[in-house]
């Protein structure tokens, strides 16, 4: 008996592409679904590197706006202590100042010679003065010039000088010494001279009193002790 002939009357070259297109179809997706996660994990690790830089960013504007108002704080203090500082300097000015009017007329009053007088003083700025007044003679304006230059006084500088009614007017122009010790060593003098003239004027009240006490018969307060050492 003869064999018989399997013949395959199935599409199997159909079935063959069919089976190919969907693994292809697999691969793709698959594919796919990897070139997705890989993007979005790529724009996630980019998102997040962005996000921190603009964060850094952030702090470093923060910081920097801090340090603008730490500099700002820091020259209004600045500005304080200048004015502060100008102030005392002002003060202390005034404080060394406060005599130097008393210093310059007393001065000018010892120092003006006989047959000589000053009719004004004007201050020309806080160290130079002009002087105006009148004299009987030009010899006696040289005098005074010539005593003018000391501790106080700088050397004078003869503005003006014309003859009125048998007198000689004058202008001079002085400057103060600029040493700050000068005024306070003419305070000093001063305090001094007060002093002395305080105790003067107590020692002539004791004796005063003593003269009083002695005409009227009484005795001092301190006589009975020196009777009853005696």
């Amino acid at each position: 008996m003869l064999p018989l002939i399997k013949i395959n009357l199935l599409p199997y070259r159909e079935a063959l592409l069919a089976k190919k297109k969907k693994q292809f179809q697999t691969i793709m997706l698959a594919a796919a679904l990897i070139g997705i996660g890989l993007a979005s994990f790529g724009y996630f690790v980019i998102d997040t590197m962005i996000s921190s830089q603009q964060q850094r960013v952030q702090d470093l504007q923060d910081g920097i706006k801090k340090l603008n108002d730490e500099i700002d704080q820091i020259a209004m203090l600045n500005q304080q202590r200048d004015n502060f500082i100008a102030r005392q300097k002002k003060v202390e000015e005034l404080s060394n100042r406060r005599f130097e009017a008393a210093y310059i007329l007393d001065t000018l009053n010892t120092l003006t010679p006989l047959g000589l007088y000053i009719t004004s003083i004007a201050a020309q700025n806080p160290s130079t003065y002009i002087i105006t007044g009148r004299a009987y003679s030009e010899t006696r304006i040289a005098n005074f010039m010539s005593a003018l230059p000391g501790r106080l006084f700088g050397t004078p500088q003869l503005l003006n000088m014309k003859r009125v009614n048998n007198l000689q007017e004058f202008t001079l122009k002085v400057e103060l010494n600029n040493n700050p010790g000068q005024l306070e060593a003419l305070q000093q003098e001063q305090a001094a001279d007060i002093n002395s003239n305080s105790a003067n004027n107590n020692q002539d009240v004791q004796v005063a009193s003593s003269e009083t006490l002695s005409a009227s018969g009484e005795i001092p307060a301190s006589a009975p002790t020196t009777a009853a050492s005696n």
